[in-house]
């Protein structure tokens, strides 16, 4: 078992689970497309895990995933992302991953002093940064609490941010659910599916499929905080140029509604539709995201923008 006075989140229930989580984790980056560095910077909530790839003179972009998605789960993204910028794919603090944190997060602040720990310790005053998910919101809540550090945005299918939804309500419907069926078919479990287990569709990328199933039956306790709503007085604080990427296919919300809703709320905001993509657009169709995010970041307002 693990040690009782384990204090660090995420805290597996044995130091085997923790070893067959970092064997799955280590498998994903074995296959990383791109030339890479894995890094380890201090932070006042803990050491912080980073992929860096590209050249290091490159624009610095920060990808923040979804939760419980870890670093690897922009492993489709990773060389095409790398040829322009040098990215930075974080395990965020206190969630599933090689980060860890020393004390539970309290609020958005925590996360905003940590991030910017996290630019510090890699020698960055500012970034552009896209986050999927619980990544998302926590780069809007980013542009807002320091937008000195933050130079573009891109958002990939937020969390809250801009629609109301519980966090557990997202967590048991569009990750427990899939990723345990993903589980049972990758170590052809016998067990009875799960009423939780809402989806067909398998992960693109099967050998992060393979972690998250991992990650699912370790079930480590982790520490995180809702996503909330933001009022349009917080929206009108972010000064970043900011696209939303929402798939056409995405269940948590209507995709379309919520693409006008955040315009009304964000007049200068541009926004983008994925064909064929659901909640994790950029490992359902990474070319297309790909091109979206680099157009975007690089200052173009083409590639179906609108």
């Amino acid at each position: 078992m693990t040690d009782m006075h384990d204090t660090t989140w995420p805290r597996f229930k044995t130091e085997a689970g923790r070893a067959r989580f970092a064997a799955a984790y280590d498998a994903v980056v074995r296959e990383w497309p791109v030339a890479h560095q894995d890094l380890d910077v201090p932070t006042r909530l803990g050491p912080t895990h980073v992929i860096a790839s590209g050249e290091v003179e490159a624009p610095p972009l920060v990808l923040l995933p979804s939760f419980a998605g870890g670093a690897t789960v922009w492993r489709l993204n990773a060389e095409a992302l790398s040829r322009h910028f040098r990215v930075y794919a974080v395990d965020v603090i206190g969630q599933p991953g090689k980060s860890r944190a020393i004390r539970r997060l309290r609020n958005r602040r925590d996360y905003a002093d940590w991030y910017a720990d996290l630019l510090d310790g890699l020698g960055i005053s500012r970034a552009s940064v896209v986050g999927c998910s619980f990544g998302g919101f926590l780069a809007l809540s980013q542009a807002m609490l320091t937008p000195e550090r933050v130079d573009r945005l891109v958002l990939i299918s937020p969390a809250g941010s801009f629609v109301g939804l519980s966090w557990g309500f997202v967590y048991a419907m569009r990750v427990k659910g899939p990723v345990l069926r993903l589980a049972r078919r990758l170590t052809r479990s016998r067990h009875t599916p799960s009423l939780a287990d809402l989806t067909r569709r398998l992960p693109r990328d099967r050998l992060w499929g393979a972690l998250i199933g991992t990650t699912m039956k370790e079930a480590p306790k982790v520490s995180i905080i809702n996503a909330a709503v933001f009022t349009r007085s917080e929206l009108a604080k972010v000064r970043a140029p900011t696209l939303l990427i929402i798939g056409d296919q995405e269940t948590l919300y209507q995709p379309q509604a919520t693409l006008d809703l955040a315009r009304g709320r964000m007049p200068s905001l541009k926004a983008a539709l994925v064909a064929g993509a659901d909640h994790i657009a950029a490992m359902a169709q990474p070319e297309a995201v790909n091109g979206m995010i680099i157009g975007f970041l690089q200052g173009a307002d083409g590639n179906g923008l609108v």
